[in-house]
């Protein structure tokens, strides 16, 4: 798996070309800090903060290197001891810092660490090998037909394992790739008309705001309908909003499945091969199958993780494995050939009156209510009683009282007894982790709160 070389890599972040040279020249000057300061095989280095440039040439210097990068952003929670550090600049050139003490030891074969997200407990750190990296890269590409013809618009963190992999497609293939540091709706839509994006890639609640867009301007539909990927992940991908986005903008989303922990991507519908209600078909030579108790999806890929990194010391946490070394993913789903379905979190099913329920369709229907442009449920435990449904729904309109009445006629008409929210709140925005993911410990605490007072 070879990659292009440098010296024609195209990249624009936030509308400012990066010239080829001078990306190679800051690849060159940090690789030989990183070296000085001791960074080298096994021994782990971190970037520190979001900025797409700095994230850019720490993950080449990484490669060069052979080194393992860890993504310590602001979100995560526990320091890590490492080689040295680097930081963006004002300029957004990176600043590398030798660090003192001794550094967790990982393998010689490790390329980079990231932590989960966190969104329904304690984060974790993925520790992914280089050969895992490169075979995401590749994989990933050849799944979507991504060549050095296609132009890729990214505005999503790097620093997270859907983006990342993004720019390991760019690694692969020689794409022109744009990064913009934050989702501005106007903007992607702009560089897609003006650049030829042909594959843009966001979370469901950024194609929420462009639906809505696309509802109002026809305009907007035909820019997302001339993308030839559309890419979504990072959260479940509900059917409401892919059969409605199809309906108004004439065009599929491309949803998959992916954990951090399997490098990331496992399954992906594509152009061409796609399956709704499905998270499309596993990628080439990863394989997955279902525990007969549980239905949990487990994955065995070269994609996935090392394990998972003792930050206490030095180590690796293989807990997460089968004794056979598959990867337990903790989703439940079905298997229909290659074709994969996911069906809920394991660790989220919730049990009310002694029935068990799946809160990823209590949101669904949540969603359907007009108003609503997203939705989130967690259970809260009430002594022996079991979980009392807590619905957390995202609505732009001020009419609080109105939405929220919406959402219980909604769920009266789509759900059991049950299954339906004891409480509701309408919410601006939901709170979310780094990766655009519901923060689920965050929206427990509220729902906590919001009971006990």
């Amino acid at each position: 798996m070879t990659y292009h070389p440098l010296s024609r890599a195209r990249l624009t972040i936030d509308g400012e070309r990066v010239v080829p040279r001078e990306l190679a020249a800051l690849v060159n000057r940090t690789a030989a800090q990183l070296r000085d300061a001791g960074v080298g095989r096994g021994r782990l280095f971190a970037l520190t903060g979001e900025h797409p440039l700095t994230t850019v040439v720490s993950a080449l210097a990484a490669e060069r290197l052979g080194a393992p990068l860890l993504f310590a952003g602001a979100r995560a929670p526990r320091r890590v001891a490492v080689t040295a550090t680097v930081h963006a600049s004002r300029t957004g050139g990176p600043l590398v810092t030798a660090s003192a003490g001794r550094p967790v030891g990982l393998p010689d074969t490790a390329g980079a660490v990231f932590w989960t997200s966190g969104s329904s407990g304690d984060p974790k750190a993925v520790v992914l090998s280089q050969s895992a990296l490169r075979f995401q890269g590749a994989a990933t590409a050849a799944r979507l037909a991504v060549s050095d013809e296609d132009r890729l618009l990214l505005p999503l963190p790097l620093s997270h394992a859907y983006g990342f992999s993004v720019l390991r497609v760019w690694r692969h293939t020689g794409a022109h790739l744009y990064v913009e540091s934050a989702f501005r709706p106007a903007r992607v839509l702009d560089l897609t008309a003006r650049e030829g994006i042909t594959s843009l890639d966001g979370v469901p609640a950024m194609y929420r705001v462009l639906l809505t867009a696309a509802s109002r301007d026809a305009s907007v539909a035909r820019a997302l309908r001339g993308l030839r990927v559309r890419g979504c992940g990072g959260d479940v991908l509900g059917t409401a909003l892919h059969d409605e986005f199809r309906s108004v903008v004439g065009a599929p989303l491309h949803d998959g499945y992916g954990l951090s922990e399997a490098g990331p991507n496992v399954a992906l519908n594509a152009p061409g091969l796609l399956r709704s209600s499905t998270v499309g078909t596993l990628l080439d030579g990863v394989r997955a199958r279902l525990d007969p108790g549980t239905k949990e999806i487990q994955v065995l890929s070269p994609s996935q993780m090392l394990g998972y990194l003792d930050t206490g010391g030095d180590g690796l946490s293989r807990a997460a494995f089968t004794e056979d070394g598959w990867l337990r993913t903790g989703d439940s789903g079905a298997l229909d050939g290659d074709w994969l379905s996911v069906t809920g979190r394991l660790k989220e099913v919730l049990v009310v009156n002694g029935e068990t329920v799946a809160p990823a369709v209590v949101e669904e229907a949540v969603r359907t209510a007009s108003g609503v442009l997203d939705a989130a449920v967690v259970g809260v435990r009430v002594g022996d009683r079991g979980d009392t449904i807590c619905a957390f729904a995202e609505s732009t309109r001020p009419e609080v009282a109105a939405t929220r009445r919406h959402v219980a006629e909604t769920c009266r008409k789509l759900l059991p007894p049950h299954m339906r929210p004891r409480t509701v709140r309408i919410m601006a925005e939901l709170p979310r982790t780094g990766a655009g993911k519901p923060d689920r410990v965050r929206l427990r605490a509220l729902a906590a709160e919001g009971m006990a007072s």
